[in-house]
């Protein structure tokens, strides 16, 4: 049986598509529930609170991103595990690669 090959991805190739106001990503790979993307946050931008259904990592390669735990800066990694509610908000903007195990699902406030 013959060993599947690298796979390189032409990321400039790759379209960025807007996920909501000031936030877009570029999609790297996908498999199954299985995604890992280029996230980019414009100044302000806020992804509304939501909770994980899967497990997601990030690094954060330019600027920062926060949510009611910390905020996550250039250079650092974060974990959302499963079941994790949170909300998140870039104050200057950012790029942050993101490995994620699952989708998400709106949170009103006040709900857990």
């Amino acid at each position: 049986m013959t060993a599947p090959p690298s796979e390189y991805v032409n990321v400039a190739a790759r379209p960025w598509e807007e996920r909501r106001p000031g936030v877009q990503w570029k999609v790297l790979h996908e498999e199954g529930v299985h995604r890992t993307v280029l996230v980019r946050y414009a100044p302000g931008a806020v992804i509304p609170r939501h909770r994980h259904l899967g497990d997601e990592q990030i690094f954060v390669i330019e600027g920062s991103v926060s949510d009611e735990t910390g905020t996550c800066k250039a250079g650092d990694y974060a974990r959302r595990p499963p079941g994790c509610v949170h909300t998140v908000r870039s104050a200057s903007g950012a790029l942050v690669l993101a490995i994620m195990a699952g989708g998400t699902e709106p949170v009103p406030e006040g709900r857990a």
